[in-house]
């Protein structure tokens, strides 16, 4: 087996960004005058067979899934590496959960993730959580406690994302790689002014957002959630971040929803451009970083496009929607 090492993991990562389709690619996919000339691009560019919107969501789930596995076995950096990861493994057991309460199968689990979704599927069934990484076992456990009575699926979420995030954070303790510490505090702010943002769109105030943000950011968490109850505080605490223009021009924004989903577009390609001046770094596990969120995107985009077809939505309205690429 090969050393895992930086310069191998480059090498490979190399290889593998031929297989992007890229930007050209996309358009031609956007361009397509039904899901079938969609479906027969895919084929062309060897993502392989499909036929109907179903199809194209197993190939995305199966180009994802090579990725992943990809960085987990090139890393020489895990600690990293997993930070990327760790979000499937709350997909995962929210699947699992919420399939549970309501008495369904649940879907295919992602193999994208840091554990394996058959000891997530027996620790759910089982509702023993003893063998999970701390934060998560503390989680489920407080979830549990709550379902008893009641099921709430954003408290569900709120406290398996709060997990995550502070499972990166331990993750992050013995990093060196600043670009990366960057990336996850911004990533932090983002998803929590979102949050307040959408506190407040729901009518509800600092006290409910303050129980939904997660831990890791640069801002104060005291500061963010008193975003639910004035919006316009979101400019004064971010003024000397790379993300104020982001926040100014979605408070901008007449409808305050339509102002939530431009920043949270807009957010998304501001965390992918932290990573991709460094995508030719020979001795950096940030190449490596930069082709999973490069396929990451790709098979968001992919989705997006067959919904588009399937709906019939103009190219006018499809383009709004479209992250930046990776490359």
């Amino acid at each position: 087996m090969p050393q895992k090492s930086h310069g191998f993991a480059v090498g490979r990562v190399r290889v593998l960004e031929q297989g992007l389709m890229g930007r050209s690619g996309l358009d031609r996919l956007a361009s397509a005058n039904s899901l079938e000339e969609m479906a027969r691009a895919l084929t062309e560019f060897g993502w392989g067979e499909a036929r109907t919107r179903a199809d194209i969501e197993a190939l995305c789930d199966n180009q994802l899934q090579q990725a992943c596995k990809q960085v987990r076995d090139d890393t020489p950096e895990p600690d990293v590496t997993d930070c990327f990861l760790l979000k499937y493994d709350a997909l995962n057991l929210k699947v699992l959960l919420k399939s549970r309460v309501l008495g369904l199968v649940p879907s295919e689990l992602s193999q994208c993730g840091t554990i394996d979704p058959e000891r997530l599927r027996r620790a759910v069934s089982e509702n023993n959580y003893i063998d999970l990484p701390a934060p998560l076992k503390l989680a489920m456990e407080q979830i549990e406690k709550r379902i008893a009575s009641s099921m709430d699926p954003l408290y569900v979420d709120a406290q398996l994302d709060k997990a995550i995030y502070q499972m990166i954070q331990d993750k992050l303790v013995g990093v060196k790689n600043d670009t990366i510490k960057h990336y996850f505090a911004a990533r932090a702010d983002l998803t929590n002014i979102l949050i307040a943002l959408r506190a407040n769109q729901m009518g509800r105030g600092a006290s409910f957002a303050k129980d939904l943000l997660v831990p890791g950011g640069s801002l104060s968490i005291e500061d963010v959630q008193r975003v639910a109850d004035e919006p316009e505080r979101a400019q004064n605490i971010t003024f000397l971040t790379e993300y104020a223009p982001l926040i100014r021009d979605a408070l901008a924004v007449p409808n305050r929803g339509e102002g939530i989903a431009l920043l949270e577009k807009r957010a998304d390609d501001l965390l992918l451009g932290l990573i991709r001046p460094h995508r030719y770094e020979s001795q950096s596990v940030l190449p490596l970083v930069g082709y999973l969120l490069a396929r990451e995107r790709e098979a968001m985009a992919v989705r997006l496009i067959a919904t588009a077809k399937s709906a019939n939505v103009p190219r006018s309205k499809l383009d709004d929607r479209l992250r930046e690429l990776y490359s």
